[in-house]
């Protein structure tokens, strides 16, 4: 078996949290997954949250890997398979979770088969990564990057070569479940399932398999205008589902796009039929910012395929697309063209 690389230097540098820690009357109780196990040297009780250290959270969570560099003050850590695969699940609940009538109308529609599937529901507890005082004077924080993904963390400490955090980092960092119980003194720690969570995402992609090549169009635009590549994904073939994951670990999630600027409405600006399972689609859309858009343009192909002993339609090749929004690299761009300014109406 593969030993996991864990790896914090000793740090030389001493940080203290000017919230006055809070000693309950009686020990601490660590419960992971329903079992007690031995709380670690150094942890208090801050507020309402526990202060646990970082090494042994991501020890006890199964990390890939933790290390510390003191020159930047970054801790960054690779997390296990799990993390990808609740990520994912929560990109396609995103996704597919209905917006406001207004918005919707905006948006490629879901299938009638999309809209029948039961999402699971998750905690919406919102965490507490950094006390509020912690912002207003933010005292040269230590960087927390998870699989490449960095968070600030005003809040921590470093205590004897130790660093801890606020025991809502372990939700934020591994998608545990965590609680606190004030009255007896016990942090319960639950780490997703990764069973089960596969479970829900074969039974999500098995409802989402395109029946027509609009549908396969739709599903992938749909997965744009919400940033979901977990949508995206379940639109292609197989051979770039294998590429489009090794885009999502080098992004560290299934997150694509960003806040501005984001797919308008699309259009389907040419349908080519190539065959009887071949479609090949050039859609536009604007790409908006709150000052105005640019228009983007795709071209892909559409291939009747068999995936996982189902049969449906897929996309199979990017011919060119704006690499911003997917999470396939194109294999070729349009050719350069002037670039029209829109302004927003006022």
């Amino acid at each position: 078996m593969k030993k996991r690389k864990l790896i914090l230097p000793s740090l030389a540098l001493v940080m203290t949290l000017s919230t006055t820690p809070v000693f309950a009357s009686q020990p601490l109780t660590i419960q992971i997954n329903g079992s007690v196990t031995s709380t670690p040297p150094g942890v208090h009780v801050v507020k309402d949250q526990v202060m646990i250290p970082l090494r042994w959270a991501c020890e006890q969570l199964g990390a890939r890997s933790i290390e510390w560099d003191a020159k930047s003050k970054t801790v960054s850590i690779e997390t296990n398979e799990t993390y990808y695969a609740f990520t994912k699940l929560l990109s396609y609940i995103q996704a597919l979770t209905p917006r406001d009538q207004e918005k919707e109308t905006e948006m490629w529609p879901l299938s009638e088969n999309a809209k029948k599937i039961t999402l699971p529901r998750l905690s919406d507890r919102a965490v507490m990564l950094n006390f509020p005082e912690h912002h207003i004077e933010p005292k040269n924080p230590i960087t927390i990057s998870v699989n490449g993904s960095p968070y600030a963390a005003y809040s921590a400490e470093i205590r004897n070569d130790r660093i801890y955090v606020l025991s809502d980092w372990i939700q934020q960092l591994f998608k545990a479940d965590v609680a606190y119980d004030q009255k007896t003194n016990t942090l319960s720690i639950k780490a997703p399932d990764k069973e089960e969570i596969e479970k829900q995402i074969r039974t999500i992609e098995e409802a989402l398999v395109p029946t027509t090549p609009e549908e396969a169009m739709k599903l992938w635009g749909r997965g744009e205008q919400t940033r979901s590549g977990a949508l995206q994904y379940a639109a292609l073939s197989p051979e770039l589902r294998e590429k489009a994951m090794e885009q999502v670990k080098d992004r560290g999630g299934w997150v694509t796009g960003g806040s501005s600027p984001w797919v308008g409405p699309i259009t389907v600006k040419e349908e080519k039929k190539l065959s009887d399972t071949a479609v090949q689609y050039t859609v536009t859309y604007p790409e908006i910012t709150s000052g105005g858009s640019t228009t983007g343009t795709e071209t892909f192909i559409v291939e009747k395929r068999t995936v996982n002993e189902k049969e449906g339609w897929f996309i199979t090749k990017l011919l060119f697309a704006s690499p911003y929004y997917t999470i396939i690299p194109a294999e070729s761009q349009p050719p350069e063209e002037p670039i029209t300014y829109v302004p927003l109406p006022k």
